[in-house]
């Protein structure tokens, strides 16, 4: 019970910093968006909603919206047309910490979108281009490759690759 309550009293500290009224489906979206990134990766917002049934589909989709116009969470875009939703690295910044933004990888494999939390990703101007840039309000850097799951000699010879015919 213990962890419960101090999930809890995390969220509402991270809704309230965002100036967010605290309810009980901004927790509970919270409470999914945080198992997801724990496991590394970034839900769907089907999956979110299938979480709570006790939640209105809409009401968790437009929570999802507010999270992400807040900084809390943000949305993900693999290139399926399908958004994928986690928690900013800004949920759980401490004291001076503030590094939002990380990239993503997509499994060409397996479709999962794994959250690249240790990962950085640094782009600079080319010589003589410095006076181009713009002011940056957000990032989204998405790498598509292989995860790790499925570069394992088991899901190789499931799926057949590595065997040489």
């Amino acid at each position: 019970m213990p962890q419960h309550a101090d999930a809890n009293q995390r969220f509402t500290e991270i809704l309230r910093h965002a100036g967010l009224r605290v309810t009980e489906v901004r927790l509970s979206v919270l409470a999914v968006l945080s198992k997801g990134q724990a496991a590394g990766h970034a839900l769907l917002a089907a999956d979110v909603a299938a979480a709570l049934p006790h939640a209105d589909r809409v009401t968790v989709y437009r929570t999802l919206s507010t999270f992400v116009d807040a900084g809390i969470a943000h949305r993900v875009d693999p290139g399926d047309r399908v958004f994928r939703f986690g928690l900013t690295d800004h949920a759980h910044c401490d004291g001076d910490d503030h590094d939002h933004e990380h990239p993503h990888l997509v499994c060409d494999a397996c479709g999962v979108v794994q959250c690249l939390d240790d990962a950085v990703v640094t782009i600079q101007p080319r010589r003589g281009a410095a006076g181009t840039w713009r002011q940056i309000r957000q990032q989204q850097v998405t790498l598509h490759g292989t995860c790790q799951s499925c570069q394992s000699p088991d899901a190789r010879r499931a799926s057949g690759a590595g065997s040489r015919g």
